[in-house]
């Protein structure tokens, strides 16, 4: 017994030591939200209250102090995430994460983002003194004083990375990638090309891609062979990011005619890739002549969207074509030579040199030509005369994005974002606005060319030519826009604008169904609230699917109990995505399983694979689904030749059987829940041992792709639907009540997982709640839990 007794006792000690010794490591590398600390530069104390999530509210006697302090407490919740975002577009995730980061790395040192960004600085500051660069530079010395006294997030421990300071090439490194992931070209073209060159313009057709007599295809096997593996090769780069890309938006806004309160209500939720930690950094920051309340990417000192008490500004993506791919002609005797309009060109090179952790370094060589980066020297164990160059606005033109941000945030009136919004060059974004007065706008902004007529810009271009090439570019006048129309709303759901010049404008606009349900809602009532709005932005009913699923089903005889269960279901479907719904389930597994029987035989699995994948399918897929003469529906395999109505019959049986062995025999217990999921994953958080700390969820959820609430994921033959994207912030604000507008994040405002607001937000989100955006300094200082007092150097006790 005594003997026992001692054990216990040992047992007990050692547990004890155990449970102190993780305490005192958690409380070394969680964020500090309270207490004195001093920072070099300020001119002022500073103080910075924390709400109940975790969000910044800045009070501060000047700007410079107030965005020093920013950089400090951004970093403290947000360092690792700001590590990821400067690495990627340098190429320099290999350094950190090894070979298996290393085909991306090379993808990135060939656009050549770090390069622009080196001119971009270089710019900034031969520019001289400007309140942009005193911001920024403030914003950095705040992350770097964190760097060299705060509490080192866990991440660098557990991958063995010294921390280092910022500086204002990643900071351009950062808009860099942030204006690529926007992109949709280098998904889509180079699988349009290949589809045009094997199959001909038909199937294009089919697709709502037309292409005009005039277009040159060029008809050669190596060519559409490279055109697919570049699509193939960038889809599976942005997949394995360790952060979110830019995928779509929402946003409406009213005028006083159409509210309640008589004021503006606005709303907006960009979407982006879930990750951990999610995209945005909420902070509000105060001196005595500016406040402003705004959602900051990584490293950025501007909030890209925000609000102050004057005006309002939200994004969505314009989906313009803002990237074209060129076929070079070279010389096969000089291969560092091409053709352009009857002369023979060097390619400009230059050498990358690539650290990988754990393996040998490599350096490679990229190639540009007058279009740009050659892209097809990214491929491996290609031995083609086939060579492709991307032309991309944003590396045309000087970057204003700092500048614009800043103009942004600081502005009164809807004269000023105007003028802001019309320097945006690229990445092309819908730029929503409201202000305190009435005013409501939306502008589409970006330097849109001017193409000859006939060019088709989805295509891969004839690069020795110089034929295809811009003829000049629109005058932001020209850009689609409206301020104050008289049916008093604005909206954009990522869908085609309406005419420039009596022709629609190129590019990679979203299917109409988010844009359908948009206007209906806002044209059901004669006056809405804020409340209506926090509606809108949770709805799960499509207007389209149901259409589409009756008219499938019209056209199936069910064979069996399962079969004629399902189509009912389908038949009596009014669209809803509920958790404990059916019809969801059977209609996603019939689409996919359509589209594979009528397009897998042509594309083959991969670029089948890529398709599922692009903006294409979400835009083409009612409109092929609908079309009874489609070249598609032939399996080119067969001697037969198949129909529309052969393809459903065969998908709809097979979806049932298929639906049988995953969920059981009765379609009744078939739950949308069961199936749609949502996790959001941390980069670190792909070691199982980790997952637990990192990864956040998964979540059982309901709504769909191409919904309000949009919770997007990528289509396999699983019956699975791993939501990818989403809201990154649902938000609504009435100018009637500016100090009780509404937010949500997905997961929380901290990216340090010991921290209690990594994910006190991720719960609320799923169930569709929302958060007061705090204004009201009273309530603000009453309510605060925790205060952080940053007090300058030299005035320090």
């Amino acid at each position: 017994m005594k003997v026992f007794k001692i054990i216990l006792i040992v047992l007990v000690v050692f547990v004890l030591i155990l449970s102190a010794g993780g305490y005192l490591f958690i409380q070394s590398h969680k964020p500090q939200y309270s207490g004195e600390f001093t920072l070099s530069g300020l001119h002022e104390e500073v103080n910075v209250y924390y709400d109940t999530y975790g969000i910044p509210h800045i009070y501060a006697q000047n700007e410079e102090d107030a965005y020093r302090a920013l950089g400090y407490v951004h970093a403290q919740d947000r360092l690792w995430q700001m590590e990821l975002m400067r690495r990627i577009a340098p190429g320099r995730l290999a350094e950190i994460f090894g070979k298996d980061l290393l085909e991306t790395d090379i993808f990135f040192r060939t656009l050549g983002i770090n390069r622009y960004s080196e001119q971009t600085v270089h710019e900034l500051l031969e520019k001289g003194d400007s309140p942009e660069l005193r911001g920024s530079q403030a914003y950095l010395d705040g992350i770097n004083q964190f760097i060299a006294k705060g509490h080192t997030p866990v991440e660098y421990l557990l991958i063995g990375l010294e921390k280092t300071p910022f500086s204002l090439l990643d900071m351009h490194n950062v808009m860099g990638y942030m204006a690529f992931s926007f992109a949709m070209a280098h998904r889509t073209d180079p699988l349009v090309s290949r589809i045009a060159a094997e199959y001909g313009t038909a199937y294009l057709n089919d697709l709502n891609i037309y292409v005009t007599p005039e277009s040159t295809l060029i008809k050669n096997y190596t060519f559409y062979s490279e055109a697919e593996q570049i699509a193939g090769f960038t889809s599976s780069v942005m997949e394995t990011l360790p952060v979110p890309v830019w995928i779509g938006s929402n946003s409406w806004i009213v005028g006083p005619e159409k509210s309640k309160s008589g004021s503006v209500i606005f709303a907006n939720d960009p979407h982006i890739g879930f990750a951990q930690p999610a995209v945005w950094y909420e902070a509000h920051l105060i001196t005595p002549a500016w406040e402003f309340y705004g959602y900051h990417l990584a490293l950025q000192p501007f909030a890209t969207i925000g609000h102050s008490r004057n005006i309002a500004i939200g994004l969505t993506m314009f989906e313009n074509d803002d990237i074209n791919f060129y076929r070079e002609h070279t010389d096969p005797d000089h291969p560092n030579q091409y053709l352009y309009k009857n002369e023979w060109l060097d390619f400009d090179e230059r050498e990358e040199h690539i650290h990988i952790k754990d393996s040998t370094d490599i350096s490679i060589t990229v190639r540009s030509s007058v279009h740009g980066p050659v892209v097809t020297d990214v491929l491996q164990n290609t031995d083609s005369l086939s060579v492709i160059s991307m032309w991309w606005i944003y590396t045309r033109f000087p970057s204003k994005l700092l500048e614009i941000n800043y103009e942004f945030n600081h502005a009164n009136h809807i004269d000023e974002v105007r003028s802001a919004a019309s320097k945006i060059h690229a990445p092309g974004l819908n730029v929503m606005y409201g202000d305190k007065q009435g005013n409501i706008a939306w502008w589409a902004s970006a330097k849109l060319p001017v193409w000859p007529s006939h060019v088709n810009s989805k295509l891969i271009l004839n690069g020795s030519t110089g034929e295809d090439e811009p003829t000049g570019y629109l005058d932001f006048s020209q850009n689609p826009q409206a301020e104050n129309p008289p049916w008093n709303y604005v909206y954009s759901a990522n869908n085609q604008p309406d005419t420039i010049n009596n022709q629609l404008y190129p590019g990679y606009y979203l299917p109409e169904d988010r844009a359908k349900r948009i206007v209906q809602l806002l044209e059901a009532k004669e006056k809405l609230d804020s409340d209506y709005f926090k509606a809108m932005l949770l709805d799960n009913t499509s207007p389209v699917t149901p259409v589409l699923a009756k008219e499938m089903v019209y056209m199936i005889n069910p064979d069996g109990e399962t079969e004629e269960k399902m189509y009912r279901i389908l038949a009596g479907w009014d669209g809803s995505h509920n958790t404990k719904d059916t019809a969801p389930v059977i209609y996603n597994k019939l689409v996919y399983t359509i589209l594979e029987l009528a397009m897998e035989d042509e594309l083959g699995k991969e670029a089948f694979k890529d398709f599922l994948g692009t903006h294409l399918l979400k835009r083409s897929v009612a409109g092929f689904i609908r079309n009874d003469s489609s070249v598609w529906w032939n399996n080119v395999h067969t001697e037969k030749n198949e129909t529309r109505t052969d393809i459903f019959n065969q998908a709809f049986s097979r979806s049932a059987y298929e639906l049988e062995q995953q969920l059981g025999a009765d379609p009744s217990v078939w739950k949308w829940e069961e199936v749609h999921t949502l996790e959001h994953k941390h980069a670190l958080g792909a070691v199982n041992v980790l997952k637990f700390l990192f990864n956040v969820g998964p979540y059982h959820t309901g709504s769909s792709s191409s919904l309000l609430n949009n919770l997007m994921f990528t289509f396999t033959g699983s019956g699975k639907y791993k939501v990818v994207a989403g809201p990154s912030t649902r938000r609504v604000i009435d100018f009637s009540d500016i100090e009780n507008s509404f937010s949500i994040l997905p997961t929380g405002q901290s990216g340090n997982p010991f921290s209690p607001h990594y994910k006190d937000q991720a719960q609320m989100f799923i169930d569709g709640e929302f958060r007061k955006q705090m204004m009201n300094q009273e309530e603000i200082r009453s309510t605060s839990r925790d205060v952080l007092i940053l007090k300058p150097s030299d005035k320090a006790n």
